[in-house]
């Protein structure tokens, strides 16, 4: 896969609380090797493993905000999470999708029209205003 191919970090956002940035780009990073296994000669199940290490990931990463959120009582606790549970929601279909047709182009297409455009969003709006609010306390 050719580099220009690849999602830049200057996708991501930043935002005021540097292990909420470290986390994005970790998955940043995930989701790329799963597009070079997409688009590569790697068979069927690589993409099954990498697909599953970005969600295995990405259910981490909503923990740990979740956890800071409910620890420091963030106000919009509620508002934040529903959108963690709608991505996960998207997640398990396209994962049962791809369990049964092993279609390369779905799964690409999910990532680059549905998934980078809800990131964007999610963190800066979301993410943004949670990373402001968790400033304020002395997070690892």
């Amino acid at each position: 896969m050719r580099d220009d191919k690849l999602l830049s970090p200057t996708l991501i956002p930043e935002v005021a609380v540097p292990f909420m940035n470290a986390v994005h780009h970790e998955e940043l990073e995930l989701v790329n090797e799963l597009l070079k296994k997409i688009d590569g000669g790697d068979s069927d199940n690589d993409v099954t493993q990498t697909l599953g290490a970005w969600l295995d990931h990405t259910i981490a990463h909503f923990a740990r905000e979740e956890h800071y959120m409910q620890t420091y009582n963030f106000p919009p606790f509620q508002i934040h999470v529903s959108e963690h549970q709608a991505v996960l929601a998207q997640f398990d279909t396209v994962i049962q999708q791809w369990n049964s047709e092993h279609d390369r182009n779905a799964l690409a297409a999910f990532i680059r029209q549905s998934w980078v455009p809800w990131l964007q969003k999610h963190i800066s709006t979301m993410d943004f205003v949670t990373a402001q609010f968790l400033s304020q306390f002395s997070i690892q």
